[in-house]
């Protein structure tokens, strides 16, 4: 846990205590069972916030860790005026601190508050976005990604939060990548005071509320560099919040995946196929009609599969599921520069669109996003298409398709990068 604070009572952790014992605060909320080992957390946390120092607990199953540590971090947030940022790794965790803990603390405390989920920028359909893509729908879509991007439609003139866990389908990534919120597009100045927008609507709700929840791989995306970070005078998201990390044993294997920078053929070869698709017709390129876009986009498609083919060569997986690159040139880079091209007619597209819809410019510049897995995409002998794994020796029966293709190149630092299958253990391959 990292605690920030200005000053605070020295009654703090009594008054903590206090709520944990037989006549507290607590003992009003039904089915209450006061647990010693749950008021000691609870006191250990309001001491660590109160001395302005990190605290590690380790608890076993019934204690009661989550109450434990949201009633003194509530009680400092409200007492402060500082946000309380308090991040899981799963789902269930969260659904139990916004459904079941936070609610139990906000009847018994004499104090109203709110608490917030925050989820990432991409959960949200974006109007605008959606508005665009209806236009260019017969350049940019099948006929079946037309009909899935009318359901969506009708699903947003009705929806309350615009997010994919209030979507009753699980929509085609392709359709959904041109109708979701993007970080260049959807920004505070054009969309911040609307209404309609429901990912900035979303966002004004989690900055005003001093209780957020958030899970590991949001929260190493969202912390950005010190220098952001120092910009944020005010807090949330440093320096003037504190965090609390529950879960914590997957934080190092989270942050090690997000802060590093991850390269995939998959990733590259949709983020290139959203410009033109050689085999639909379809494409951004398309609905600008650039013809020579459309020749370097289908050119670079077979260039990745190459370059990533040759990679995959060159990795030996025999002593274990990871590859350490120490030294650079390991194969020639044959599409840096093919790339860079791309970007550029990408970034006339955004130009054009920012004058156009007076959006800020950028879509290109989040044009080959990290975060990706290696796919090895082949031809079976009927020839339809199929994924294998492109750096494992041996195929593990059992597993999806899907899960038995994704690879991954992690780059460490400047001097070192690490191939490794995404599902590999950390032991004995520690990034």
């Amino acid at each position: 846990m990292i605690a920030l604070r200005d000053s605070i009572g020295s009654d703090f952790v009594e008054t903590t205590e206090s709520f944990f014992s037989a006549n507290g605060l607590l003992a009003k909320a039904k089915n209450f069972e006061r647990r010693l080992q749950q008021q000691q957390m609870a006191a250990a946390v309001a001491r660590a916030l109160e001395e302005e120092r990190h605290l590690v607990v380790e608890a076993g199953t019934g204690v009661g860790k989550s109450l434990a540590y949201l009633v003194p971090a509530v009680l400092f947030a409200l007492g402060q005026k500082k946000k309380a940022i308090i991040s899981t790794h799963t789902i269930n965790l969260q659904e139990q601190l916004l459904y079941k803990d936070i609610p139990i603390l906000q009847k018994v405390l004499p104090e109203t508050f709110e608490a917030a989920l925050i989820k990432g920028r991409q959960n949200y359909v974006c109007p605008r976005r959606l508005l665009r893509a209806r236009e260019q729908q017969n350049d940019l879509f099948t006929g079946p990604e037309q009909n899935e991007l009318e359901e969506i439609s009708l699903w947003a003139a009705r929806t309350r939060d615009g997010t994919l866990s209030d979507l009753s389908f699980e929509p085609n990534a392709k359709v959904w990548a041109q109708v979701c919120s993007e970080a260049h597009i959807c920004t505070k100045k054009f969309c911040g005071q609307s209404d309609r927008c429901f990912y900035q609507r979303a966002r004004r709700k989690f900055e005003s509320a001093p209780i957020v929840v958030i899970n590991h791989t949001l929260l190493f995306m969202l912390l950005g560099g010190v220098e952001e970070q120092n910009e944020r005078e005010s807090g949330f998201l440093f320096p003037n919040d504190f965090l609390i990390l529950d879960e914590a044993h997957t934080v190092e294997q989270t942050a090690s995946r997000q802060i590093g920078t991850v390269i995939s053929q998959y990733l590259l070869r949709a983020t290139v196929q959203r410009l033109y698709n050689a085999r639909s017709k379809k494409g951004l390129f398309t609905v600008t009609r650039d013809a020579d876009g459309v020749r370097l986009a289908a050119e670079i498609v077979d260039q990745i599969d190459k370059f990533f083919e040759i990679l995959g060569a060159r990795c030996d997986f025999r002593k274990g599921r990871e590859f350490r690159v120490r030294a650079p040139e390991m194969v020639a880079d044959t599409i840096t520069s093919r790339l860079i091209g791309l970007q550029a007619r990408g970034w006339t597209i955004a130009n054009a669109q920012c004058r156009a819809d007076r959006y800020r410019p950028g879509i290109a510049a989040n044009a080959f996003p990290r975060g990706a897995h290696l796919h090895h995409d082949q031809r079976n002998a009927r020839g339809r298409t199929k994924r294998s794994r492109l750096f494992s020796q041996s195929g593990r029966r059992g597993r999806s398709r899907a899960a038995a293709a994704r690879e991954s190149i992690q780059f460490q630092s400047a001097n070192e990068i690490v191939c490794r299958p995404q599902n590999a253990r950390s032991a004995g391959h520690r990034l």
